[in-house]
């Protein structure tokens, strides 16, 4: 006994009488279900065939053709064949789907031909894939003639049901298992707040969907129902019709009779009258023979069709048809058969069972489920909670390494990066800013770039908005008019062309000058055309200026440099300027006048219209209205045999544009000899769908032989690309030229991902400068801080390019770790680095926000 109370075995033995029991339960429940089920579409096959069977007979003995009846026949739910047979395996008559030749099943028909009563026999198609069951009955015609009638019936319903009880007592009994299983769960390990809040959302999630579902089908089984079952209820009465016509010309009730007691052994059938000039002359309860149908109203209804009617009797959950019976085309009576339908909801209610079972197992299923993600939530938030409390005492060297794109994992990776930016700011507060001071940047910049510049030619592309009419404005309007005027015209201007490095503006007394200077001339006169365009539009818009401002344009070469030794400004010497005011004369308010020089560069892409105008100073001149581009097929027609500076002017618009031209047409282009063009082409490429052109960028930066082209193709890569392209940028990685291993590496880091990394880290003993600042700044972004202890060591290189490199990788990773090292090397002697040093430092001011 004490065996007994200190150990486990009475507890096991209890479980596994209960599984035995719950177990033979399901077993026992199941077979009477499908043996119930079986029995129900058995009974239905022997009724239909009975039926059929005093048909074929009296067809045979009125000698004829069977063929028609047995064809209607298939258009029954569930019928794949019907054959008449002599005895000796003769044909008669036959019907067959199109999927189940009869000829072909000579053991059914061999067995069917011997059975001496009517006889189901299950099987299998030759394919061994359809499942059916042929009913076989032996008839003898009154001439004694002996035939066997056979109707091959699919099972697919049948099995089908069979399987959905074996499937829904299958779930019964596991859920009952999991429902056991839970409770000892719940017993042995406590959840969280949050699990339990999980567990119960979607506890109330599945009952919601649940009783929604439970709705819609409840809608959709009434519709459907009354549909199939007045379907196959009139199928079944319209067969009762040749006997009661029968009836009605012989006067003999016999055959009648017969074929109401079998349909009457489906309790769907619940009486059959036969009604013959109001008067019930045919009952299946003979008491009612006799009586009157004048004041039915439903029968006196159906008069007025020569098609079945149905009606329901609300009140007695029934359904009446009338059917009427024709000799020729004249009605000789009316044939009622009332239906019950009170075991409608049988089938629903075996649904409804499932559908329930199916719900109990996605809650257990959903409630698995949210525990273990539940744990897993709990689990990472604690580290977040426990590394917080650390950070709050004081100890920022936390860290938390989650190796995963989800939401936790960008938060763990954000967590890291505040952790560096306390960090930082710490570093900030305690002194690190005072070596970052205004004036040293200031003073570096200012010796550096002195004398530099100084007599640099560049070409230059000048906007210049005229106040036409101003003279006659000041005498006539007040000042202040005339002010504000001027003050709406530059502020307009100077929103639109954004001032900076390469645009520069100045306002003169008739006037605001706009100088383009970009290092690419396409980029001057393109920048410069939209600029232009915008102020047109929106300055013709403003009707109440004082004055008329006029746009023109014009191209030329420059020098740039300082005027004067304390002059902090940069100054640009050249003939900006035209004869604008002869210009303004014939130049409309909404329109932009170009130079010749404006229309040699641009009238292969831009449509002009040539303004000839004689000027006091120049004679005549010829000025050129500025159009719009030409339209995209002009454009791709006239590339083949145009110039290079062309075809790069139309690469460049295409760029800009939002049409695009086809990926086969850049293809094409590509092949051109100039590289520059080349070049450009891949720019445009990139805009395109990258599944549309992944392999043919891959292939040109395989084959191209052009360094500047090649770099250009694999940063592209590095954009449409995936892993898969991995291989492809580190072979380039072995290329001599520094642009093209630099581009490989920016490609790779824009591909991203772990492999990515892993494969960085074996590459920091980079030789070349570009490449190695460039790997160091892709590891930097993965929040790698060694990167900073090699930029240190980098920018005290004796190398000056390598020098230079560490500078700039340390402005763009943009951390106050970068701060001190660049503040060390505002001494270095070489000025590129100097100026480098200056560019980051005044990047990271921006950056961190460090007050000076």
């Amino acid at each position: 006994m004490k065996f007994l109370r200190d150990s486990r075995f009475p507890e096991r033995v209890l479980i596994m009488i209960t599984v035995l029991a719950i177990s033979s339960f399901a077993y026992y429940f199941t077979v009477a279900e499908v043996e119930e089920v079986e029995s129900r579409f058995d009974n239905r096959r022997v009724m239909l065939v009975k039926m059929l069977a005093r048909e074929v007979i009296d067809l045979l003995d009125r000698r004829l053709d069977l063929s028609p009846r047995l064809s209607n026949l298939l258009a029954e739910e569930a019928i794949a064949y019907a054959a008449v047979q002599q005895a000796d395996g003769a044909l008669l008559a036959r019907a067959e789907n199109y999927s189940m030749p009869v000829g072909v099943l000579e053991k059914i028909e061999e067995e069917a031909l011997k059975t001496p009563h009517l006889k189901l026999v299950p099987f299998k198609d030759t394919s061994r894939t359809a499942s059916l069951i042929e009913a076989a009955i032996p008839l003898v015609t009154a001439n004694g003639k002996k035939v066997v009638l056979r109707v091959g019936f699919f099972r697919d319903a049948e099995e089908q049901r069979v399987s959905q009880i074996s499937f829904r007592n299958t779930l019964l009994f596991s859920l009952i298992l999991l429902g056991l299983a839970a409770y000892w769960f719940v017993r042995k390990h406590h959840a969280s707040n949050l699990q339990h809040t999980l567990l119960g959302g979607a506890a109330l999630l599945i009952l919601l969907l649940f009783m929604a579902s439970r709705v819609t089908l409840h809608s959709w089984y009434e519709q459907n129902w009354r549909e199939s079952f007045l379907r196959h209820a009139l199928y079944v009465s319209k067969m009762l019709v040749p006997s009661a016509l029968r009836f009605i010309d012989t006067g003999e009730d016999k055959d009648l009779r017969e074929s109401s007691r079998i349909v009457a052994s489906d309790d769907v059938f619940a009486s059959i009258s036969l009604i013959r000039d109001e008067h019930v002359v045919f009952h299946s309860d003979p008491t009612k023979i006799g009586g009157t149908a004048a004041e039915d109203q439903n029968y006196l209804k159906s008069l007025n069709s020569d098609q079945p009617v149905i009606f329901r009797l609300d009140e007695q959950d029934m359904f009446e048809a009338m059917i009427p019976v024709l000799n020729g085309r004249l009605r000789v009576g009316t044939l009622k058969v009332s239906l019950r339908s009170s075991n409608r909801y049988e089938p629903l209610a075996m649904i409804r069972d499932r559908l329930a079972l199916l719900f109990l197992l996605a809650l257990v299923l959903m409630m698995f489920l949210m525990n273990l993600i539940s744990r897993r939530i709990s689990k990472e938030i604690s580290w977040f909670i426990q590394a917080m409390e650390q950070a709050t005492a004081g100890d920022l060297r936390q860290n938390i390494y989650i190796e995963r794109n989800d939401e936790f994992g960008q938060l763990a990776h954000a967590f890291n990066f505040m952790i560096m930016s306390m960090k930082e700011r710490d570093m900030v507060g305690k002194g690190l800013q005072q070596y970052v001071s205004r004036s040293i940047v200031e003073r570096t910049l200012k010796a550096l770039s002195g004398n530099e510049k100084n007599g640099e030619k560049l070409f230059a592309v000048s906007l210049f908005l005229y106040f036409s009419g101003i003279d006659e404005s000041i005498s006539r309007v007040e000042g202040s008019r005339i002010f504000s005027g001027v003050q709406e015209c530059y502020a307009i201007l100077r929103r639109i062309v954004q001032p900076g490095q390469n645009v520069s503006m100045q306002l003169f007394p008739s006037g605001v000058l706009v100088l383009f200077t970009f290092p690419s001339r396409h980029d001057s006169l393109l920048k410069a055309l939209n600029a232009a365009r915008l102020a047109a539009r929106d300055l013709g818009r403003r009707q109440d200026l004082p004055f008329s401002p006029k746009l023109t344009m014009h191209a030329m070469d420059m020098v740039r440099g300082q005027a004067g030794d304390k002059d902090e400004n940069t100054t640009l010497i050249g003939d900006g300027f035209g004869d604008f005011r002869t210009l303004a004369r014939v130049q409309d308010s909404d329109e932009v006048l170009a130079s010749l020089e404006i229309d040699i560069l641009l009238k292969d892409v831009i449509n002009f219209d040539e303004l000839e105008v004689l000027s006091t100073e120049q004679g005549r001149m010829n000025a050129y209205v500025v159009g719009s581009f030409k339209e995209l097929p002009e454009l791709v027609s006239i590339f083949p045999a145009a110039t290079s500076w062309t075809k790069i002017m139309i690469l460049r618009i295409l760029k800009a544009s939002t049409e695009q031209v086809s990926p086969e047409t850049l293809f094409e282009w590509f092949k051109d000899a100039d590289a520059d063009v080349r070049y450009h082409v891949m720019d445009v490429i990139e805009r395109v769908s990258p599944d549309r052109v992944r392999s043919f960028v891959e292939n040109a930066v395989n084959t191209e032989n052009d360094s500047k082209v090649l770099s250009r193709a694999i940063a592209v890569l590095g954009k449409v690309g995936n892993e898969s392209h991995i291989a492809v940028l580190t072979e380039k990685l072995r290329s001599e030229d520094r642009r093209v291993k630099a581009n490989a590496v920016e490609a790779l880091e824009a591909i991203g991902g772990k492999r990515v990394y892993e494969f960085l880290n074996l590459l920091v003993d980079e030789q070349d400068n570009r490449v190695k600042a460039n790997i160091l700044i892709a590891l930097g972004k993965y929040g790698d801080l060694k990167v900073f202890e090699l930029l240190s060591r980098m920018i005290k290189d004796p190398e000056n390019t390598m020098r230079a490199s560490a500078a700039y990788a340390l402005g763009r990773l943009g951390m106050a770790q970068g701060v001190e090292p660049l503040v060390g090397a505002l001494s270095d002697k070489d000025p590129m680095v100097r100026r480098q040093v200056v560019a980051s430092l005044t990047a990271l001011k921006a950056d961190l926000d460090i007050e000076v």
